[in-house]
Order: C-alpha cells, then sequence, then structure tokens
C-alpha cells in the first residue's frame, strides 16, 4: 500500500509533496462525444480558448498527494473540502501543492489540517480547500 511521509515527527509547515501532470487533450477525448470537455469546436463555440478538464480527474492531483502523505492514515480517516476557483484547460500544467496548519490528538492518532491547492503553469489557483488525515505513532 505504500508508505506514508507524514508519520509523527510531523510539524507546522511541513509541505506535502508535490504533484504535478501535464493534461493533454487525449486524455479527455472519446470519439462519440464533442462536449466543452472533449472537443476543440464544442469549447470554442462556449467561448473557451480550449476545452476545459474533467474536475475529478484534475482534483486526483490532491488526493493523490494525500495518498503519499498520509498513507493508511488517508484511507482511514482522511477529509477533504474544494473550492473550484477556475477552469483548466486540457492542455493546462498543474501541480498539487499543500502545508500544514495545525496538529491535534484525536484519540490513539493524530490528526494533521492541510491547507491544500492546486496551481497551473500561470501560478493561479484553481483548485484550493483543505484536507486532514492521520498519522499514526511509530
Amino acid at each position: 500500500m505504500g508508505v506514508a511521509i507524514f508519520d509523527d515527527r510531523v510539524r507546522v509547515g511541513d509541505e506535502l509533496p508535490s504533484i504535478a501532470r501535464q493534461f493533454r487533450l487525449e486524455d479527455f477525448k472519446r470519439a462519440d462525444e464533442q462536449t466543452i470537455h472533449t472537443d476543440l469546436a464544442a469549447a470554442r463555440r462556449e467561448g473557451l480558448e480550449a476545452p476545459v478538464a474533467i474536475g475529478p480527474q484534475v482534483a486526483s492531483l490532491i488526493f493523490r498527494q494525500l495518498r503519499a502523505a498520509f498513507g493508511e492514515g488517508w484511507l482511514e480517516g482522511g477529509r477533504c473540502e474544494l473550492t473550484f476557483r477556475r477552469p483548466v484547460l486540457v492542455t493546462d500544467f498543474c501541480v498539487a501543492r499543500g502545508k500544514v496548519q495545525s496538529i491535534s490528538p484525536e484519540g490513539a492518532v493524530t490528526r494533521v489540517e492541510c491547507e491544500v491547492w492546486i496551481a497551473n503553469q500561470r501560478g493561479e489557483k484553481v483548485i484550493v480547500g483543505s484536507a486532514s488525515g492521520l498519522v499514526f505513532a511509530r
């Protein structure tokens, strides 16, 4: 299942691992669809410069970083609230980032609260939110 990066030595201010992805139209395109997510002409008819990536595929960068940071602590007790601030084009390069905001005991484990976000190649935060996971004692 993979080893968590965070353990009981995690501190406020620590950064989550960054996860990056270059999106491509081919990642979203389907032969049977012509929508703003899959077709350049359809997107341009709606005033967009390119098709818009599907939100959950973009947000998955954050979920991957939380899985890397917390391991089983993400699967067993992870929480996440996200706000989609602006569209991600299917040609955008995006990076998920995050930082520990607080640490508190929760029974026999520790809950680590984080600020998380995804920025595009222009440095614009396209998704922002908060997330937390559990850290188990060594």
